[in-house]
């Protein structure tokens, strides 16, 4: 039976945080050895490809993170422009209880890494898909056509990723709570 990866959950759990605070290039392989208590000798042992390697799995992880919240908000939400702005009600309280500190932990690292590291740039498409995937099956649910869900999807994770930024820039969340009202509009009106 195969050991388990006693350290390989705690290093990406330490990746996600230190990225979504201060960047990729900002953090360093020793503080997310030293923040997940793991051995230096589990890093390349875990990913041998080094930081690079880290940071698509933490892209990966954070992705797979926000589909699950985007999912499960659908579930109760009677269509887009709810789940939108549910989920943007969330960034909101996360991003007041950190002081405006927090950001995307996948934006922050594929804005300093793509598209020179292809690993990381498709973690990053990959969550984008998925994410805007869910948002589009629930405009589609509403009534929105499929030709008109799609790119409004698109453009909801686009508009809620650069809300967040100016959520973060500007210390208040305005930015999130006023693309939730123009999100909710959109595909209220492309389902009429």
């Amino acid at each position: 039976m195969p050991a388990v990866p006693k350290h390989r959950e705690a290093m990406i759990e330490s990746a996600v945080r230190l990225f979504r605070r201060q960047g990729y290039a900002a953090t360093g392989l020793a503080e997310i050895l030293s923040t997940s208590g793991a051995p230096k000798g589990s890093l390349y042992h875990y990913f041998p490809g080094g930081k690079a390697a880290i940071g698509a799995e933490a892209v990966r992880r954070a992705g797979e993170r926000v589909t699950a919240t985007l999912t499960e908000l659908a579930a109760s939400s009677s269509g887009a422009g709810e789940l939108i702005a549910r989920y943007l009600e969330l960034l909101a309280g996360w991003m007041r209880r950190s002081g405006f500190r927090d950001g995307c932990p996948i934006t922050t690292t594929l804005l300093e890494t793509a598209p020179q590291d292809e690993a990381i740039r498709k973690a990053g498409a990959d969550a984008f898909a998925a994410w805007a995937a869910v948002v589009e099956a629930a405009a589609w649910a509403q009534g929105v056509p499929l030709e008109r869900a799609t790119p409004l999807a698109r453009f909801a994770v686009a508009a809620v990723e650069g809300a967040l930024i100016q959520c973060r820039v500007a210390g208040d969340e305005t930015p999130l709570a006023e693309a939730a009202a123009q999100l909710a509009d959109l595909f209220a009106a492309a389902g009429a």
